[in-house]
């Protein structure tokens, strides 16, 4: 069996990761979304991010990065960052707040690539914190 590109891993681990971060904040069948802080349906849910994939590659697997966000926001308002922002800072504090933008910052200023190891690591970390949660 051929063994798949990394371009194909990574698509992957972005569905085992939108999958977990839906699981890891549904209650029941509802969420509340880190921007507009309505309580919407699961299936308005989406894994929104607040540093978005394209300029910051390095986040994209970031849980603290990922959260879930109405289709609303995420879609039409492109994130509603401001919100986001302020609820992101109440949701997982300070520390880990100014841990995330630190990164962002770095990964801005110095790009990443993902390597293949990384990607197939993280894969197997996803299935298995799926599993512990649903």
């Amino acid at each position: 069996m051929k063994a798949k590109s990394l371009p194909q891993l990574i698509t992957k681990c972005q569905k085992l990761f939108n999958e977990y971060v839906r699981a890891r904040d549904l209650s029941g069948d509802h969420f509340k979304c880190i921007s507009c802080g309505q309580i919407k349906s699961e299936r308005f849910m989406h894994s929104g991010h607040f540093y978005n994939v394209g300029q910051y590659t390095g986040l994209r697997f970031n849980e603290d990065n990922a959260h879930g966000q109405c289709n609303y926001c995420n879609t039409f308002l492109h994130g509603n960052l401001i919100e986001y922002s302020d609820n992101l800072f109440m949701k997982i504090g300070a520390e880990r707040f100014e841990n995330l933008k630190l990164k962002a910052l770095y990964y801005k200023r110095c790009g990443h690539k993902p390597h293949r190891f990384e990607i197939e690591q993280r894969i197997e970390e996803l299935k298995k914190k799926i599993k512990e949660i649903t």
